[in-house]
């Protein structure tokens, strides 16, 4: 088995409820909406947002990462319930760095099984690798969205954070990795 000689092959693919037909689909996709179907309308964009900061600790000589220290800002209109928002916009932030950090999923070419196929093998970050978290909730009134105002806080607290932790390891050490998980043996080998 060789390697392509043109790079990257990528495949994607859609399905199609009967009841749709695919001229709606192609119409969608030649709009350009396709990646922002109900979040767009013609004056207003109805997304949340936020936006992540980590501090990290590179060891000098084993290559360890450690984050001692992170906070999110997040927008995300009405706010609920904060106890609850702010909860999981934490608990994303904290799931970012195991992503980024120890998420990996370990295949035994041998036998084709997944060597870490349980949470035995699973590393996830625990209150003594990520001590200091912090999530703001920024006041946002957003009349446009619905009667309430409020938006889905859902994954939010997580979608940057892969980054924020990279460009963090990046200024601490002067090494740029763009793959996940990022382990001290990536620092070490650069």
């Amino acid at each position: 088995m060789g390697l392509a000689p043109f790079g990257v092959i990528e495949v994607r693919g859609t399905w199609v409820p009967a009841a749709v037909g695919m001229k709606s689909v192609r119409e969608l996709y030649r709009s350009g909406g396709a990646g922002t179907a109900g979040m767009v309308t013609d004056a207003h964009t109805r997304a949340a947002f936020g936006a992540n900061f980590v501090e990290v600790a590179v060891h000098a000589l084993t290559g360890e990462i450690r984050v001692p220290r992170m906070t999110g800002a997040f927008a995300f209109g009405r706010v609920l319930n904060e106890r609850t928002a702010r909860s999981q916009l934490t608990g994303g932030m904290i799931w970012g760095v195991g992503s980024v950090l120890h998420e990996a999923t370990e295949v035994d070419h041998r036998f084709g099984r997944y060597v870490n196929a349980d949470l035995g093998e699973y590393f996830v970050p625990v209150n003594a690798d990520v001590p200091r978290v912090a999530a703001i909730l920024v006041e946002e009134e957003d009349r446009h969205i619905n009667p309430l105002g409020a938006k889905g806080v859902g994954e939010l607290g997580i979608t940057g954070m892969a980054a924020a932790v990279a460009n963090a390891v990046h200024h601490a050490t002067g090494i740029r990795l763009r793959e996940a998980p990022i382990r001290m043996e990536h620092i070490l080998g650069a």
